[in-house]
């Protein structure tokens, strides 16, 4: 089986044992029809002859001398084959993973910006070294990870996702990308070359990205360690290099000073928002600075937030955000003075509302709190940021112990004792169940001036049950959080106290159930995702501010009603877990914080982003590999019919399909109707019913059938493959092709409908959304390739001047070796349509009238240069 070629290139430096370990594991896997590539830069242990047992496997480039890591590479990439991706290796990678490579081009076609791949890379103890990270302009030192700090493998980053920069320890390079950029730099020898390269991609619109279903093991340095110095001279001198070149340009990134004035520490929610905004605002050009509001010791867990509280500025900054008790709202230390905060209260108290009246905007969770701001008298503009989830933590994934026992585990988190309340939490437990029932009550008590209070306190409460397991003053590290969530079933978040509680939406995150009291910030999303426990007012001692008292048989009741409906509630949870994550996702938080913080302080517009790229941007010519797109009943065999009598491929006849609904033929092959067939079958769909997402090895399955077909019709381009699911599924077909160009056909959807109507019985309005999944997928799967489209009806109206102006745009789109059929041959082909469209029985949505005018005006094709864009126009 074919796919789209590619050439592994692994470069080798003495070190024979690691290069051996790197190539035996890599040939182990899956590597397809792929070129290995090993380029031997001057070795001299037993490397060149050690490498000879390989040469019936691998293709191996010897150099003179070593050249450097830059020299070598590219010298590996000009030994590939002209149109193959290219991945760049080191040889001190071990592969653990037989889909890798795949994984890579699912990730590395995903989107056609996409151009420079990486993937998670584990080091020494399973710490994750690498994961996608970005150079700072201050001091260019390179962090592999967000934080830059080398956390344990948690299963964080395991999602797709764009990034500054990857490591070129492992780099998949879409071959058009290299056409765009070019190779690596030689005015680096090793070292900054990647980060480089990336900037240089984003330049040019092409994506760097992180396939986070990837990840291989690291042996960091392995060609490189015990060099006396070798390394680190190296390091400095490609930073040097790299300084004059991108050091100003990063600088002019940013867009202002902005002092972020809080805690990393303690309250641990204010400490929460810290660690989550402050890297991502920085991220976004607010160049960020961290002002303790309290003394504390720096975190070492963030690289990026341990050099906000490094940089120096001169107050006031252009903008400052209080993030912390509301009376430090009066301490703001900028030009624009932004609060962020939240109360435990229905009602704030005086001090906190004079405080908020220094600021410009005030800035709250959600609505109870802005309420509760509003009954104090707080007279300033306050809006709303809601505060979303960090699905690269927390999500139905991450791996942790879990009860041998199976028990129905419940987890709480306290940290003030009359503001938790974890005697009522512990009594309703307790309540709830019987001594033999399979439940179990996990309670983590936070270090601070409270714990030992609240101990002492749950000890009494619990009585000695043995369920009910209390963890004390076990300061772990942040970004391990959500494995107290993974290794339970149930968050509760029932407290007398309203203010906000990170771990509520997180739990969501994770595909746990909520339980959380109806009032405060969490009553929202426990009316709306989990289980709300009612509540009746009651008074802070300690402020005489109003807050609540759960009702004690209510929260009994809840926890009886969740482990009553356990499977039913788990199994909805973990269904819905993505789903959540999206839709409460703190990256469009950073953007509404970034955005405002930007607007309020007259901050200057970030920069413009270049334009994306497209595979259609290049001047090279399609290949010949044309692929039909249309849906069912759109004229998809009439226009495959038209291109085979111009002289494009179809494939054996005695393979290609009839049926009694086309008697002419659908210019389809069987084999590939079955590939699509079998594809959408083994993601529990078929063409009526399409499913969603599909497993790694369905994908798999399907490229190898279809991957065998392109290796048989490339031997006689140019070539066409047509079937209508391939609307489905044509962005799994991208790696199998070189330079494709896709034909749309399209028809009036009403038609369509009429047509599945008489011949599957549909209804109509089955049949629109049926038509609007099939056009949609299409038209998003050739985003950016070269494509063109021909509207059914026109070329049935106008079978001459529309089979003209196909054949024109073919050619004008590079496609060699067709000719334009006489007028006779076209007559005899297509038939006049002489089905009328009856009037619509269902109207179309809103939607699906709007993509239909994007069709019929071609804004459709609008992401595409107009100078490469290649359309058959509509007849006047």
């Amino acid at each position: 089986m074919s796919v789209r070629g590619a050439a592994l290139i692994v470069l080798a430096w003495n070190q024979w044992p690691t290069t051996r370990r790197c190539l035996d594991s890599m040939l182990a896997t899956d590597l397809d029809a792929a070129q290995v590539i090993v380029v031997d830069n001057g070795s001299s242990d037993e490397t060149p002859l050690a490498l000879a047992a390989y040469a019936d496997r691998v293709r191996i480039v010897t150099l003179p001398a070593n050249l450097g890591f830059v020299r070598g590479m590219n010298a590996g990439i000009d030994a590939a084959r002209a149109d193959d991706d290219v991945v760049l290796l080191n040889n001190d990678l071990v592969f653990e993973q037989a889909d890798w490579l795949g994984r890579l081009r699912d990730a590395a076609y995903a989107a056609p910006e996409n151009g420079v791949v990486g993937c998670r890379q584990l080091g020494e103890g399973r710490r994750l070294y690498h994961a996608g990270g970005f150079i700072e302009a201050d001091e260019l030192w390179g962090q592999q990870t967000e934080a830059g700090e080398l956390e344990r493998d948690v299963a964080q980053f395991t999602r797709t996702r764009r990034v500054q920069g990857v490591a070129f320890a492992l780099a998949y390079l879409r071959r058009d990308c290299i056409d765009r950029i070019g190779v690596l730099d030689t005015i680096f020898h090793s070292y900054f070359e990647d980060t480089d390269y990336c900037l240089r991609a984003a330049d040019a619109g092409v994506a760097t990205i992180v396939a986070g279903a990837v990840t291989l093991q690291h042996e960091q340095h392995g060609s490189t360690r015990d060099d006396g110095g070798f390394r680190a001279r190296l390091w400095q001198a490609s930073r040097a290099a790299f300084a004059d070149r991108w050091q100003d340009r990063l600088r002019a990134g940013y867009r202002g000073d902005v002092a972020w004035q809080g805690t990393t520490r303690w309250p641990y929610a204010h400490a929460h928002l810290a660690r989550s905004f402050v890297r991502r605002l920085d991220a976004r050009g607010l160049r960020m600075a961290h002002v303790p509001l309290a003394p504390e010791v720096p975190s070492p867990e963030d690289f990026r937030l341990a050099l906000a509280g490094r940089r120096r500025w001169a107050p006031p900054a252009q903008a400052a955000v209080v993030c912390g008790d509301g009376t430090a709202f009066a301490r703001a230390r900028g030009r624009v003075r932004v609060g962020l905060g939240f109360g435990e209260w229905a009602q704030v108290p005086a001090g906190w509302r004079d405080a908020a009246r220094s600021l410009d905007l005030l800035l709250v969770p959600d609505a109870f709190q802005r309420e509760a701001f509003r009954a104090a008298g707080a007279d300033l503009p306050i809006e709303i940021l809601p505060i979303g989830v960090d699905a690269d933590y927390c999500h139905p994934r991450v791996p942790a112990p879990r009860d041998p026992a199976r028990r129905l585990a419940f987890f709480a988190v306290v940290d003030a004792l009359a503001r938790d309340a974890p005697d009522g939490l512990v009594r309703a437990f307790r309540a709830a169940f019987d001594r033999d029932e399979a439940v179990a009550l996990l309670v983590l008590v936070r270090p601070g001036g409270e714990s030992p209070a609240v101990t002492e306190t749950l000890a009494r409460a619990g009585g000695g049950d043995p369920r009910i397991r209390v963890i004390a003053d076990w300061a772990h590290p942040w970004y391990q959080r959500a494995q107290w969530l993974a290794g339970t079933d149930v968050y509760v978040s029932v407290r007398r106290g309203g203010g906000w509680d990170p771990y509520a939406a997180e739990a969501l995150a994770c595909g746990k159930v909520l339980v959380a009291a109806d009032f405060g910030s969490q009553a929202e999303l426990a009316r709306a995702y989990g289980v709300a426990v009612a509540c009746a007012r009651s008074t802070d001692p300690a402020s005489g501010l109003p807050w609540a008292e759960p009702d004690h048989d209510a929260f009994v009741a809840a926890l009886r009603e969740v482990h009553a409906r356990r499977e039913e509630r788990l199994a909805r949870a973990r269904h819905d877990a993505d789903a959540f994550a999206r839709a409460h996702d703190i990256e469009a938080s950073a953007d509404q914080l970034a955005a405002r913080i930007g607007e309020l302080a007259g901050l200057r517009a970030p920069l413009p982003a270049p334009r994306p790229h497209r595979p259609a941007d290049l001047p090279r010519p399609p290949s010949g590999q044309i692929i039909v797109l249309g849906m069912h009943r759109s004229g998809t065999s009439s226009v495959a019919g038209l291109l085979a009598r111009m002289g494009v491929a179809v494939g054996p006849e005695q393979d290609l399909l009839l049926g009694p609904d086309n008697p002419k033929g659908h210019y389809e092959s069987a084999r590939l109707h079955m590939a699509c067939v079998r594809r959408l079958a083994a993601a529990g769909g078929d063409w009526r019913d399409p499913p969603g997402v599909a497993t790694p090895g369905a994908v798999d399955a399907f490229r190898r059938e279809v991957g065998a077909l392109v290796d048989e019709f490339d031997a006689q381009r140019p070539w066409l493959f047509k079937e209508p699911r391939l609307c489905l599924l044509a962005r799994e077909l991208l790696p199998l092709l070189t330079r494709p160009l896709f034909v749309h056909v399209v028809r009036d959807p009403f038609a369509v409908a009429d047509s599945l109507a008489a011949r599957d019985g549909f209804t109509p309005q089955a049949a629109l959304a049926l038509w609007e999944r099939y056009t949609r997928d299409a038209f998003e799967a050739s985003r950016g390739w070269p494509r063109l489209v021909v509207d059914y009806d026109v070329l049935c109206a106008e079978p001459e001047a529309e089979t003209r102006r196909l054949f024109d745009a073919l050619r004008a789109a590079g496609v060699d070796g067709i000719h334009l059929p006489p007028a006779d041959v076209v007559q005899a082909w297509i038939e006049p349509n002489a089905q009328r469209v009856r009037a619509a029985a269902a109207l179309p949505t809103a939607a699906q009238r709007a993509l239909q005018a994007a069709i019929a005006d071609r804004s459709i094709l609008a992401d595409a240069p107009p100078a490469s864009l290649v359309a058959v126009p509509r007849s006047a």
